[in-house]
């Protein structure tokens, strides 16, 4: 089915121009015979066909474009031709839509607005277009070439003005039909919200039936639940108060069996440097004395290595000191540990308090986290300070289990005004916003089962609370947690 005929009307006298003619009409009449057919078999082929027009179109209608700023035609004229190319591109879009969305796109229609469109582009636009090209290049100016063409309308014209009308006529039918499509869904709709609206009354009768037969019930529940949250928060409190009490009962006796033993090898070790010092000082003497110490003195002066022992023991007495400064500040932290439950009032310094937590638990932090200390000098607070130092503990221990290989923790104080502020960092994994909204709640852990009570956070939050104190939290996921805590510098006291 040959739907339109390459002829001689159809020559501008531009090769690319008429090549791309030739093309687009060929392309029209390869599709023409599956556009003539009824049904799905024409909107299968509408859409391969109206992709293939809008690459058709981008290509044309830029050589097109270009050949005419090249032969500087009038700019009103340029103008215009654009218009009609764009109008083109809209169409087919809108074609590629209904066919997509509705699949009522007809191949009849498609090709009656090719036809009409290939006879005014063709024929006329594109005649024109090539008239004021010939004209420019035998001397004319752009405003006289446009002039010449405006003024040769004859048969063209009656062509053009044809086609137009076919063209707004199947505008016109499109609208029709898409028209009557909408009032058979409107029709549709009205039908289905009528079945609609008996079907919502019926289940909201019914609704309103399990609704009177649920409120009571969900009453009790509601209530039920919250005696056993009751119920469940009391016993793990004591569960935890004794379980403390039993840890501090062993930390206190821990802490006084090691204590003696601390004490005489602190004493020992100092009369061993200096007993040390005494002969090493008089094997110096001996040796500026002798002018030829005999072999078997040589000898033994070198399988001792005498100079490595004068260099190394001092050495050792040194780190022994210092290990045994270390186990005092462990032993100091469990005697403060013992009595967590005094519930003393005093003035403490909450720097000290930090590095007695951190003593504590630097077993348990040791191989993967590196501590930053930025204390500042803190007046004294008046507090329990047993208590705070329990939440210490806890909030380092939580810092270094968020730490999953390598991190770091940072230990900030300052003091400001009537409060003092201390700052408990971790490079972590964080929090995300609803954790952080739950993480006082007593229960509530993000830990596997059997790895935490849910409880550490709850009691921390009750001391600070008991202190007048504030306790906040500041998270996100992959980067860390800080805890802040503002504690008033001359709380009053609550009742115990």
């Amino acid at each position: 089915m040959q739907l339109m005929a390459w002829s001689e009307p159809f020559v501008t006298g531009l090769e690319t121009v008429d090549a791309q003619h030739h093309a687009l009409v060929d392309l029209v009449n390869a599709a023409a015979p599956h556009l003539a057919q009824l049904g799905d078999a024409a909107v299968r082929a509408a859409g391969p066909l109206l992709d293939k027009l809008l690459h058709y179109a981008a290509t044309h209608f830029r050589d097109e474009e270009q050949l005419m700023r090249e032969a500087r035609l009038a700019p009103d004229y340029v103008a215009q031709h654009q218009q009609s190319h764009k109008a083109f591109v809209a169409e087919v879009k809108l074609m590629q839509r209904q066919a997509e969305i509705d699949g009522n796109l007809s191949g009849n229609e498609l090709l009656r607005f090719l036809t009409s469109w290939l006879t005014f582009h063709i024929l006329w636009e594109d005649q024109k277009m090539a008239a004021q090209m010939q004209s420019i290049r035998g001397g004319g100016s752009p405003a006289q070439a446009l002039a010449a063409v405006a003024g040769n309308e004859g048969a063209p014209q009656a062509v053009y003005t044809a086609a137009l009308i076919d063209l707004f006529t199947l505008l016109t039918e499109r609208n029709r039909t898409l028209v009557q499509a909408n009032e058979r869904v409107s029709l549709a709709q009205a039908e289905l919200a009528a079945a609609n609206q008996t079907l919502e009354s019926r289940v909201q009768q019914r609704t309103a039936e399990l609704a009177a037969a649920n409120a009571s019930l969900e009453q009790e529940r509601q209530a039920l639940l919250r005696s056993m949250a009751r119920l469940e928060q009391t016993q793990g409190q004591l569960l935890q108060s004794e379980k403390m009490a039993a840890v501090g009962q062993l930390a206190a006796g821990v802490a006084h069996e090691i204590n003696n033993p601390i004490g005489f090898i602190s004493s020992n070790l100092s009369s061993l440097s200096s007993y040390l010092k005494k002969l090493f000082e008089l094997l110096q003497a001996y040796e500026q004395q002798s002018v030829a110490p005999s072999p078997a003195i040589q000898a033994a002066r070198i399988q001792a290595d005498i100079d490595f022992l004068r260099e190394d023991i001092p050495n050792l007495l040194q780190e022994s000191s210092e290990g045994l400064v270390r186990v005092q500040r462990i032993v100091l932290g469990l005697r403060d540990f013992s009595h967590v439950d005094d519930g003393q009032w005093h003035e403490a310094d909450l720097n000290d308090s930090l590095q007695s937590a951190l003593g504590m638990v630097w077993n348990e932090i040791k191989y993967k986290v590196e501590v930053i200390q930025e204390l500042a000098p803190l007046p004294p607070v008046q507090c329990i300070a047993a208590q705070l130092h329990q939440v210490f503990v806890n909030l380092l221990l939580n810092a270094a289990q968020a730490i999953a290989t390598r991190g770091r923790i940072t230990l900030r104080s300052k003091a400001q005004g009537e409060h003092v502020l201390i700052e408990i960092s971790d490079t972590g994994t964080g929090m995300s916003e609803e954790v952080q909204k739950r993480i006082f709640e007593p229960f509530y852990t993000t830990k596997a089962v059997g790895q935490g009570t849910g409880l550490g956070l709850s009691i921390c939050w009750e001391i600070i609370q008991r202190h007048q104190a504030r306790i906040e939290v500041r998270s996100a996921a992959g980067v860390g947690t800080t805890f802040r805590i503002t504690l008033p510098r001359a709380p009053r006291p609550a009742p115990q």
